[in-house]
């Protein structure tokens, strides 16, 4: 793999010098797919983000993590191949990658007790595979851009 492979992904991701840019990464790249959205998705994520504006900050923290540990399969088996880049085998497997990724998202989702997050939740979850995929270049090259 052309990444110099310096341990798994999430010691390379969630370190104490990694982790912090990783965060402003992912905060920006939910900010700029939220823009690309239909005007009632992005007024419903401004209210959000004006009621309660260290929610994405705080969600994003969550779930990092976990989403780092989803992807560590898919960064052994670009590490296994000298030629394959850890961005362009999740572009490759975009659809295995959502999939991953979104069983983070619908297992922490089961344990949140608030009603109204988990009933909108519920109503996106049919179109977020589709989102996610939509997004996999963005969410590639944050990932990526962090490895060494």
């Amino acid at each position: 793999m052309s990444d110099s492979q310096q341990g798994p992904l999430s010691a390379q991701l969630l370190s104490p010098e990694t982790f912090p840019r990783l965060l402003e990464d992912s905060k920006q790249l939910v900010s700029s797919e939220v823009e690309k959205k239909n005007l009632a998705l992005r007024t419903a994520f401004n209210m959000v983000r004006k009621a309660k504006p260290d929610l994405i900050d705080r969600a994003m923290r969550a779930l990092l993590p976990e989403f780092v540990g989803a992807l560590e399969p898919f960064y052994q088996e670009a590490a296994a191949k000298p030629d394959v880049q850890f961005r362009d085998h999740l572009l490759a497997n975009e659809d295995e990658v959502a999939n991953a990724l979104l069983t983070v998202s619908d297992r922490r989702v089961k344990d949140v007790d608030n009603k109204v997050v988990k009933s909108g939740y519920q109503r996106l979850r049919g179109r977020a595979h589709k989102e996610v995929v939509t997004a996999m270049p963005g969410i590639a090259t944050v990932m990526s851009k962090h490895v060494s």
